[in-house]
Parts: structure tokens; C-alpha cells; sequence
């Protein structure tokens, strides 16, 4: 059974949010991600005009993705059509919007609630050139934003948050001023995907929004941050693609999670499956409710000044030789000459080893660790 969570007042059935994006582009899309058991779904980007979509637009490479797609393609008018054919059931639904204005935000926020919005999410920005710069990097510009959508509605306001702006303490205080109910980080990093060297040429026309896993530790360190820094609610999104990373996120003070590219890449059947998977570990370690493991891991976290130094050494733990593997992962990494091959077996000299850690954490074996 899943676990409920309240997320800025709703009642959601479980922490599982689908994040804004084409996945949740018209009124079938959302349906699907709603039958799928989303505990909220957040639409494709919402503004006052359609946007016209270039081709292509996505660009994967392994668990690399870029997009170069900015917001909705659908016209309000139609986005009113739309949401008319959902039929939310338990689940809630987040509109996503993004204006030029304080004026033009209000609006939207307005209009979003009318369509039958929960709640709005406010974006702030997009990875590549068309960003507000003016909203992303002045304190003042997000509070009237941010109060404008607040005003205009009875429902609450989220706001998400390209990394620039989440690590920003003044920026996140301006937001809370402002009447903003949580926060969701981080939005898609600018990127691109790579130059052709032969042609001499950008393997895509603009940059692009990075998603997929290879984000997720810049956004697991952006939620343990911004735990320190706000008393805001927080809905991490960021390389999230099974359960164990949505614990992750959860240990280190999310309330809730948002998928993205994993539903574009798996489909809509990962939402199930990560609900599933969320609930199967919640009850085989004895808990019954999120709030029991929420924050667990941020004790475990400290400045690095805090650090008391120490010096561990590095040990093997099984032999190691050339009759098992031709791994010299250890000794390639080993900056400090302590690793090497003595008769074909993997040999560790404590004298020399520095206890920097390269050999624990990069061998294949986990057979290496360190300790006194």
C-alpha cells in the first residue's frame, strides 16, 4: 500500500510526482502518468503562447539526455480543453507555468486554478538561452514573481529552481517571503551534447537541458543544501530512476520526488514500478510512513572544516592476482605508488598509502577498504 505524504497542504498517496515535461504534454499523456499512480502530476510548462517545437529535440546518449525543448506547444485555449478530459481520481495535479511578467504570471496562476489545478509550480527558468535572466539572479525580481502567482490564487505555489538559484540563500529567503510553499530542484542543467570533430561542428543546433542519472549527485548535494538553508517543503527531481534513488533524496529531506527523464526513457510503467519498489523496502525495514526515514542521512553530513582528520590505510581483503582478473583499476588510480603486483597478486603498502579512498570506492570486487 503507498505511502501518503502531504506536500504544501495536499494529501498526496505517495512522495511519486511526475515532473514537468512532454510525458505530461496534453490531456492523455497526464492520464496515463495518473493511471500509472503518480501521487501528483505536473503539466508540460504552461505560458501565454504556444511554442513551436524545432526538430529534433532530444538527444540521448547512454543515460545522457539533452532536450531542446522549452514549454507547451498547446495554446491556453487548448490547454483548457485538455485538462477538461482528465479525470484526477486520487491523484492531484500541479500545473506548471512560466511568464515574462509578474503580471503575466499572475494571470496564468489565475487561469490554472480555474482549470482545476491543485497547485501551481512556478519555473523560473530554462536551460538554454531563453532564461529570465533579471528572475534567476535578483532577489527582488522572484518575490514579485512569486507573490504575483501567490496573490492571484487559493492554491499553493511551488517554485522551481534552476542549481544557480537553489544554492542561493537570499534568493530562497525572497522566495519564502513571498508566500512560496515549497521548492523543487533542480531544474535541467545547460548542456551540450558534444562537437562532431570531423565536421567541426555542435552535435545539436542550441544548448540543451542535461538530464538523466549522471545529475543526480549535483542534485542529491542541492537538496541536503537547501535543507540547511530553507524551512520550505522540498520536491527533489534530478537523475531519479528507481527506488533507491528516491530514498536518497528522501534521507536527505525531500518530501517528495519528481521523475522525468526516466518516464521518457523507460515509459510510463516506471512510475508503477518505483511505487512498488518504494513500499516493498519501506515494509521490509518496519517502517509505515515516509516520515520515519525522511532527513535520516543528514547527520551524517558535515562541513568540511568539521572533518576531524584521520589517516586511514587501504587493505585487501582477498587475493587479488592475474588468474582472476587483469583489473588495474587500484594501481592506474594509485597516485601515491602503494599499489602494485607482487608475483601477479594485488599488493598494498601501508607506509605509503594516503587513505584517499580511489581504490575502495573504484574497485569492481569491493574487496579493498579502508580502515585504522
Amino acid at each position: 500500500m503507498s505511502k501518503p505524504i502531504n506536500l504544501m497542504g495536499l494529501n498526496l498517496k505517495n512522495p511519486v510526482v511526475t515532473a514537468a515535461g512532454p510525458w505530461a504534454r496534453d490531456g492523455k499523456s497526464i492520464q496515463r502518468c495518473i493511471d500509472a499512480g503518480a501521487g501528483a502530476v505536473i503539466t508540460e510548462t504552461i505560458t501565454l503562447e504556444a511554442k513551436q517545437r524545432v526538430s529534433p529535440r532530444l538527444f540521448v546518449d547512454g543515460y545522457r539526455m539533452f532536450n531542446t525543448m522549452l514549454y507547451s506547444d498547446l495554446h491556453l485555449e487548448q490547454w483548457e480543453c485538455e485538462l477538461e478530459q482528465v479525470k484526477k481520481h486520487d491523484s492531484k495535479l500541479i500545473c506548471s507555468i512560466w511568464g515574462s511578467s509578474a503580471s503575466e504570471i499572475a494571470y496564468l496562476a489565475a487561469k490554472a486554478e480555474r482549470m482545476g489545478a491543485d497547485a501551481i509550480e512556478i519555473s523560473i527558468s530554462a536551460p538554454i538561452g531563453s532564461r529570465n535572466e533579471s528572475v534567476c539572479n535578483h532577489s527582488a525580481d522572484i518575490r514579485a514573481f512569486v507573490r504575483a502567482a501567490v496573490d492571484a490564487v487559493s492554491i499553493p505555489v511551488m517554485v522551481k529552481l534552476s542549481y544557480e538559484a537553489a544554492v542561493s540563500p537570499a534568493f530562497l529567503q525572497a522566495i519564502e517571503q513571498a508566500g512560496a510553499k515549497a521548492v523543487s530542484a533542480i531544474d535541467a542543467i545547460k548542456g551540450l551534447r558534444g562537437v562532431d570533430i570531423e565536421t567541426r561542428k555542435a552535435q545539436m543546433s542550441t544548448y540543451g537541458g542535461y538530464t538523466g542519472r549522471n545529475i543526480r549527485p549535483i542534485s542529491l548535494a542541492t537538496t541536503a543544501q537547501l535543507r540547511q538553508y530553507t524551512q520550505m517543503q522540498i520536491c527533489s527531481v534530478g537523475g531519479i530512476q528507481t527506488a533507491e534513488h528516491a530514498l536518497e533524496f528522501i534521507m536527505l529531506g525531500a518530501t517528495a520526488i519528481q521523475l522525468a527523464s526516466a518516464i521518457q526513457r523507460d515509459g510510463y510503467g516506471v512510475i508503477t514500478k518505483l511505487i512498488g519498489d518504494l513500499d516493498d523496502w519501506l515494509a521490509c525495514h518496519g517502517h509505515t510512513e515516509i516520515e520515519q526515514v525522511r532527513g535520516s542521512a543528514l547527520p551524517s553530513l558535515m562541513p568540511f572544516e568539521d572533518i576531524k582528520p584521520n589517516r586511514l590505510k587501504a587493505r585487501i581483503t582477498e587475493r587479488c592476482d592475474l588468474a582472476t582478473t587483469d583489473c588495474n583499476v587500484c594501481i592506474n588510480g594509485c597516485l601515491y605508488d602503494a599499489i602494485s603486483r607482487v608475483d601477479g597478486a594485488i599488493t598494498i603498502d601501508s607506509d605509503e598509502c594516503e587513505g584517499c579512498g580511489l581504490c575502495s570506492s573504484g574497485c569492481p570486487r569491493r574487496i579493498i577498504q579502508l580502515g585504522w
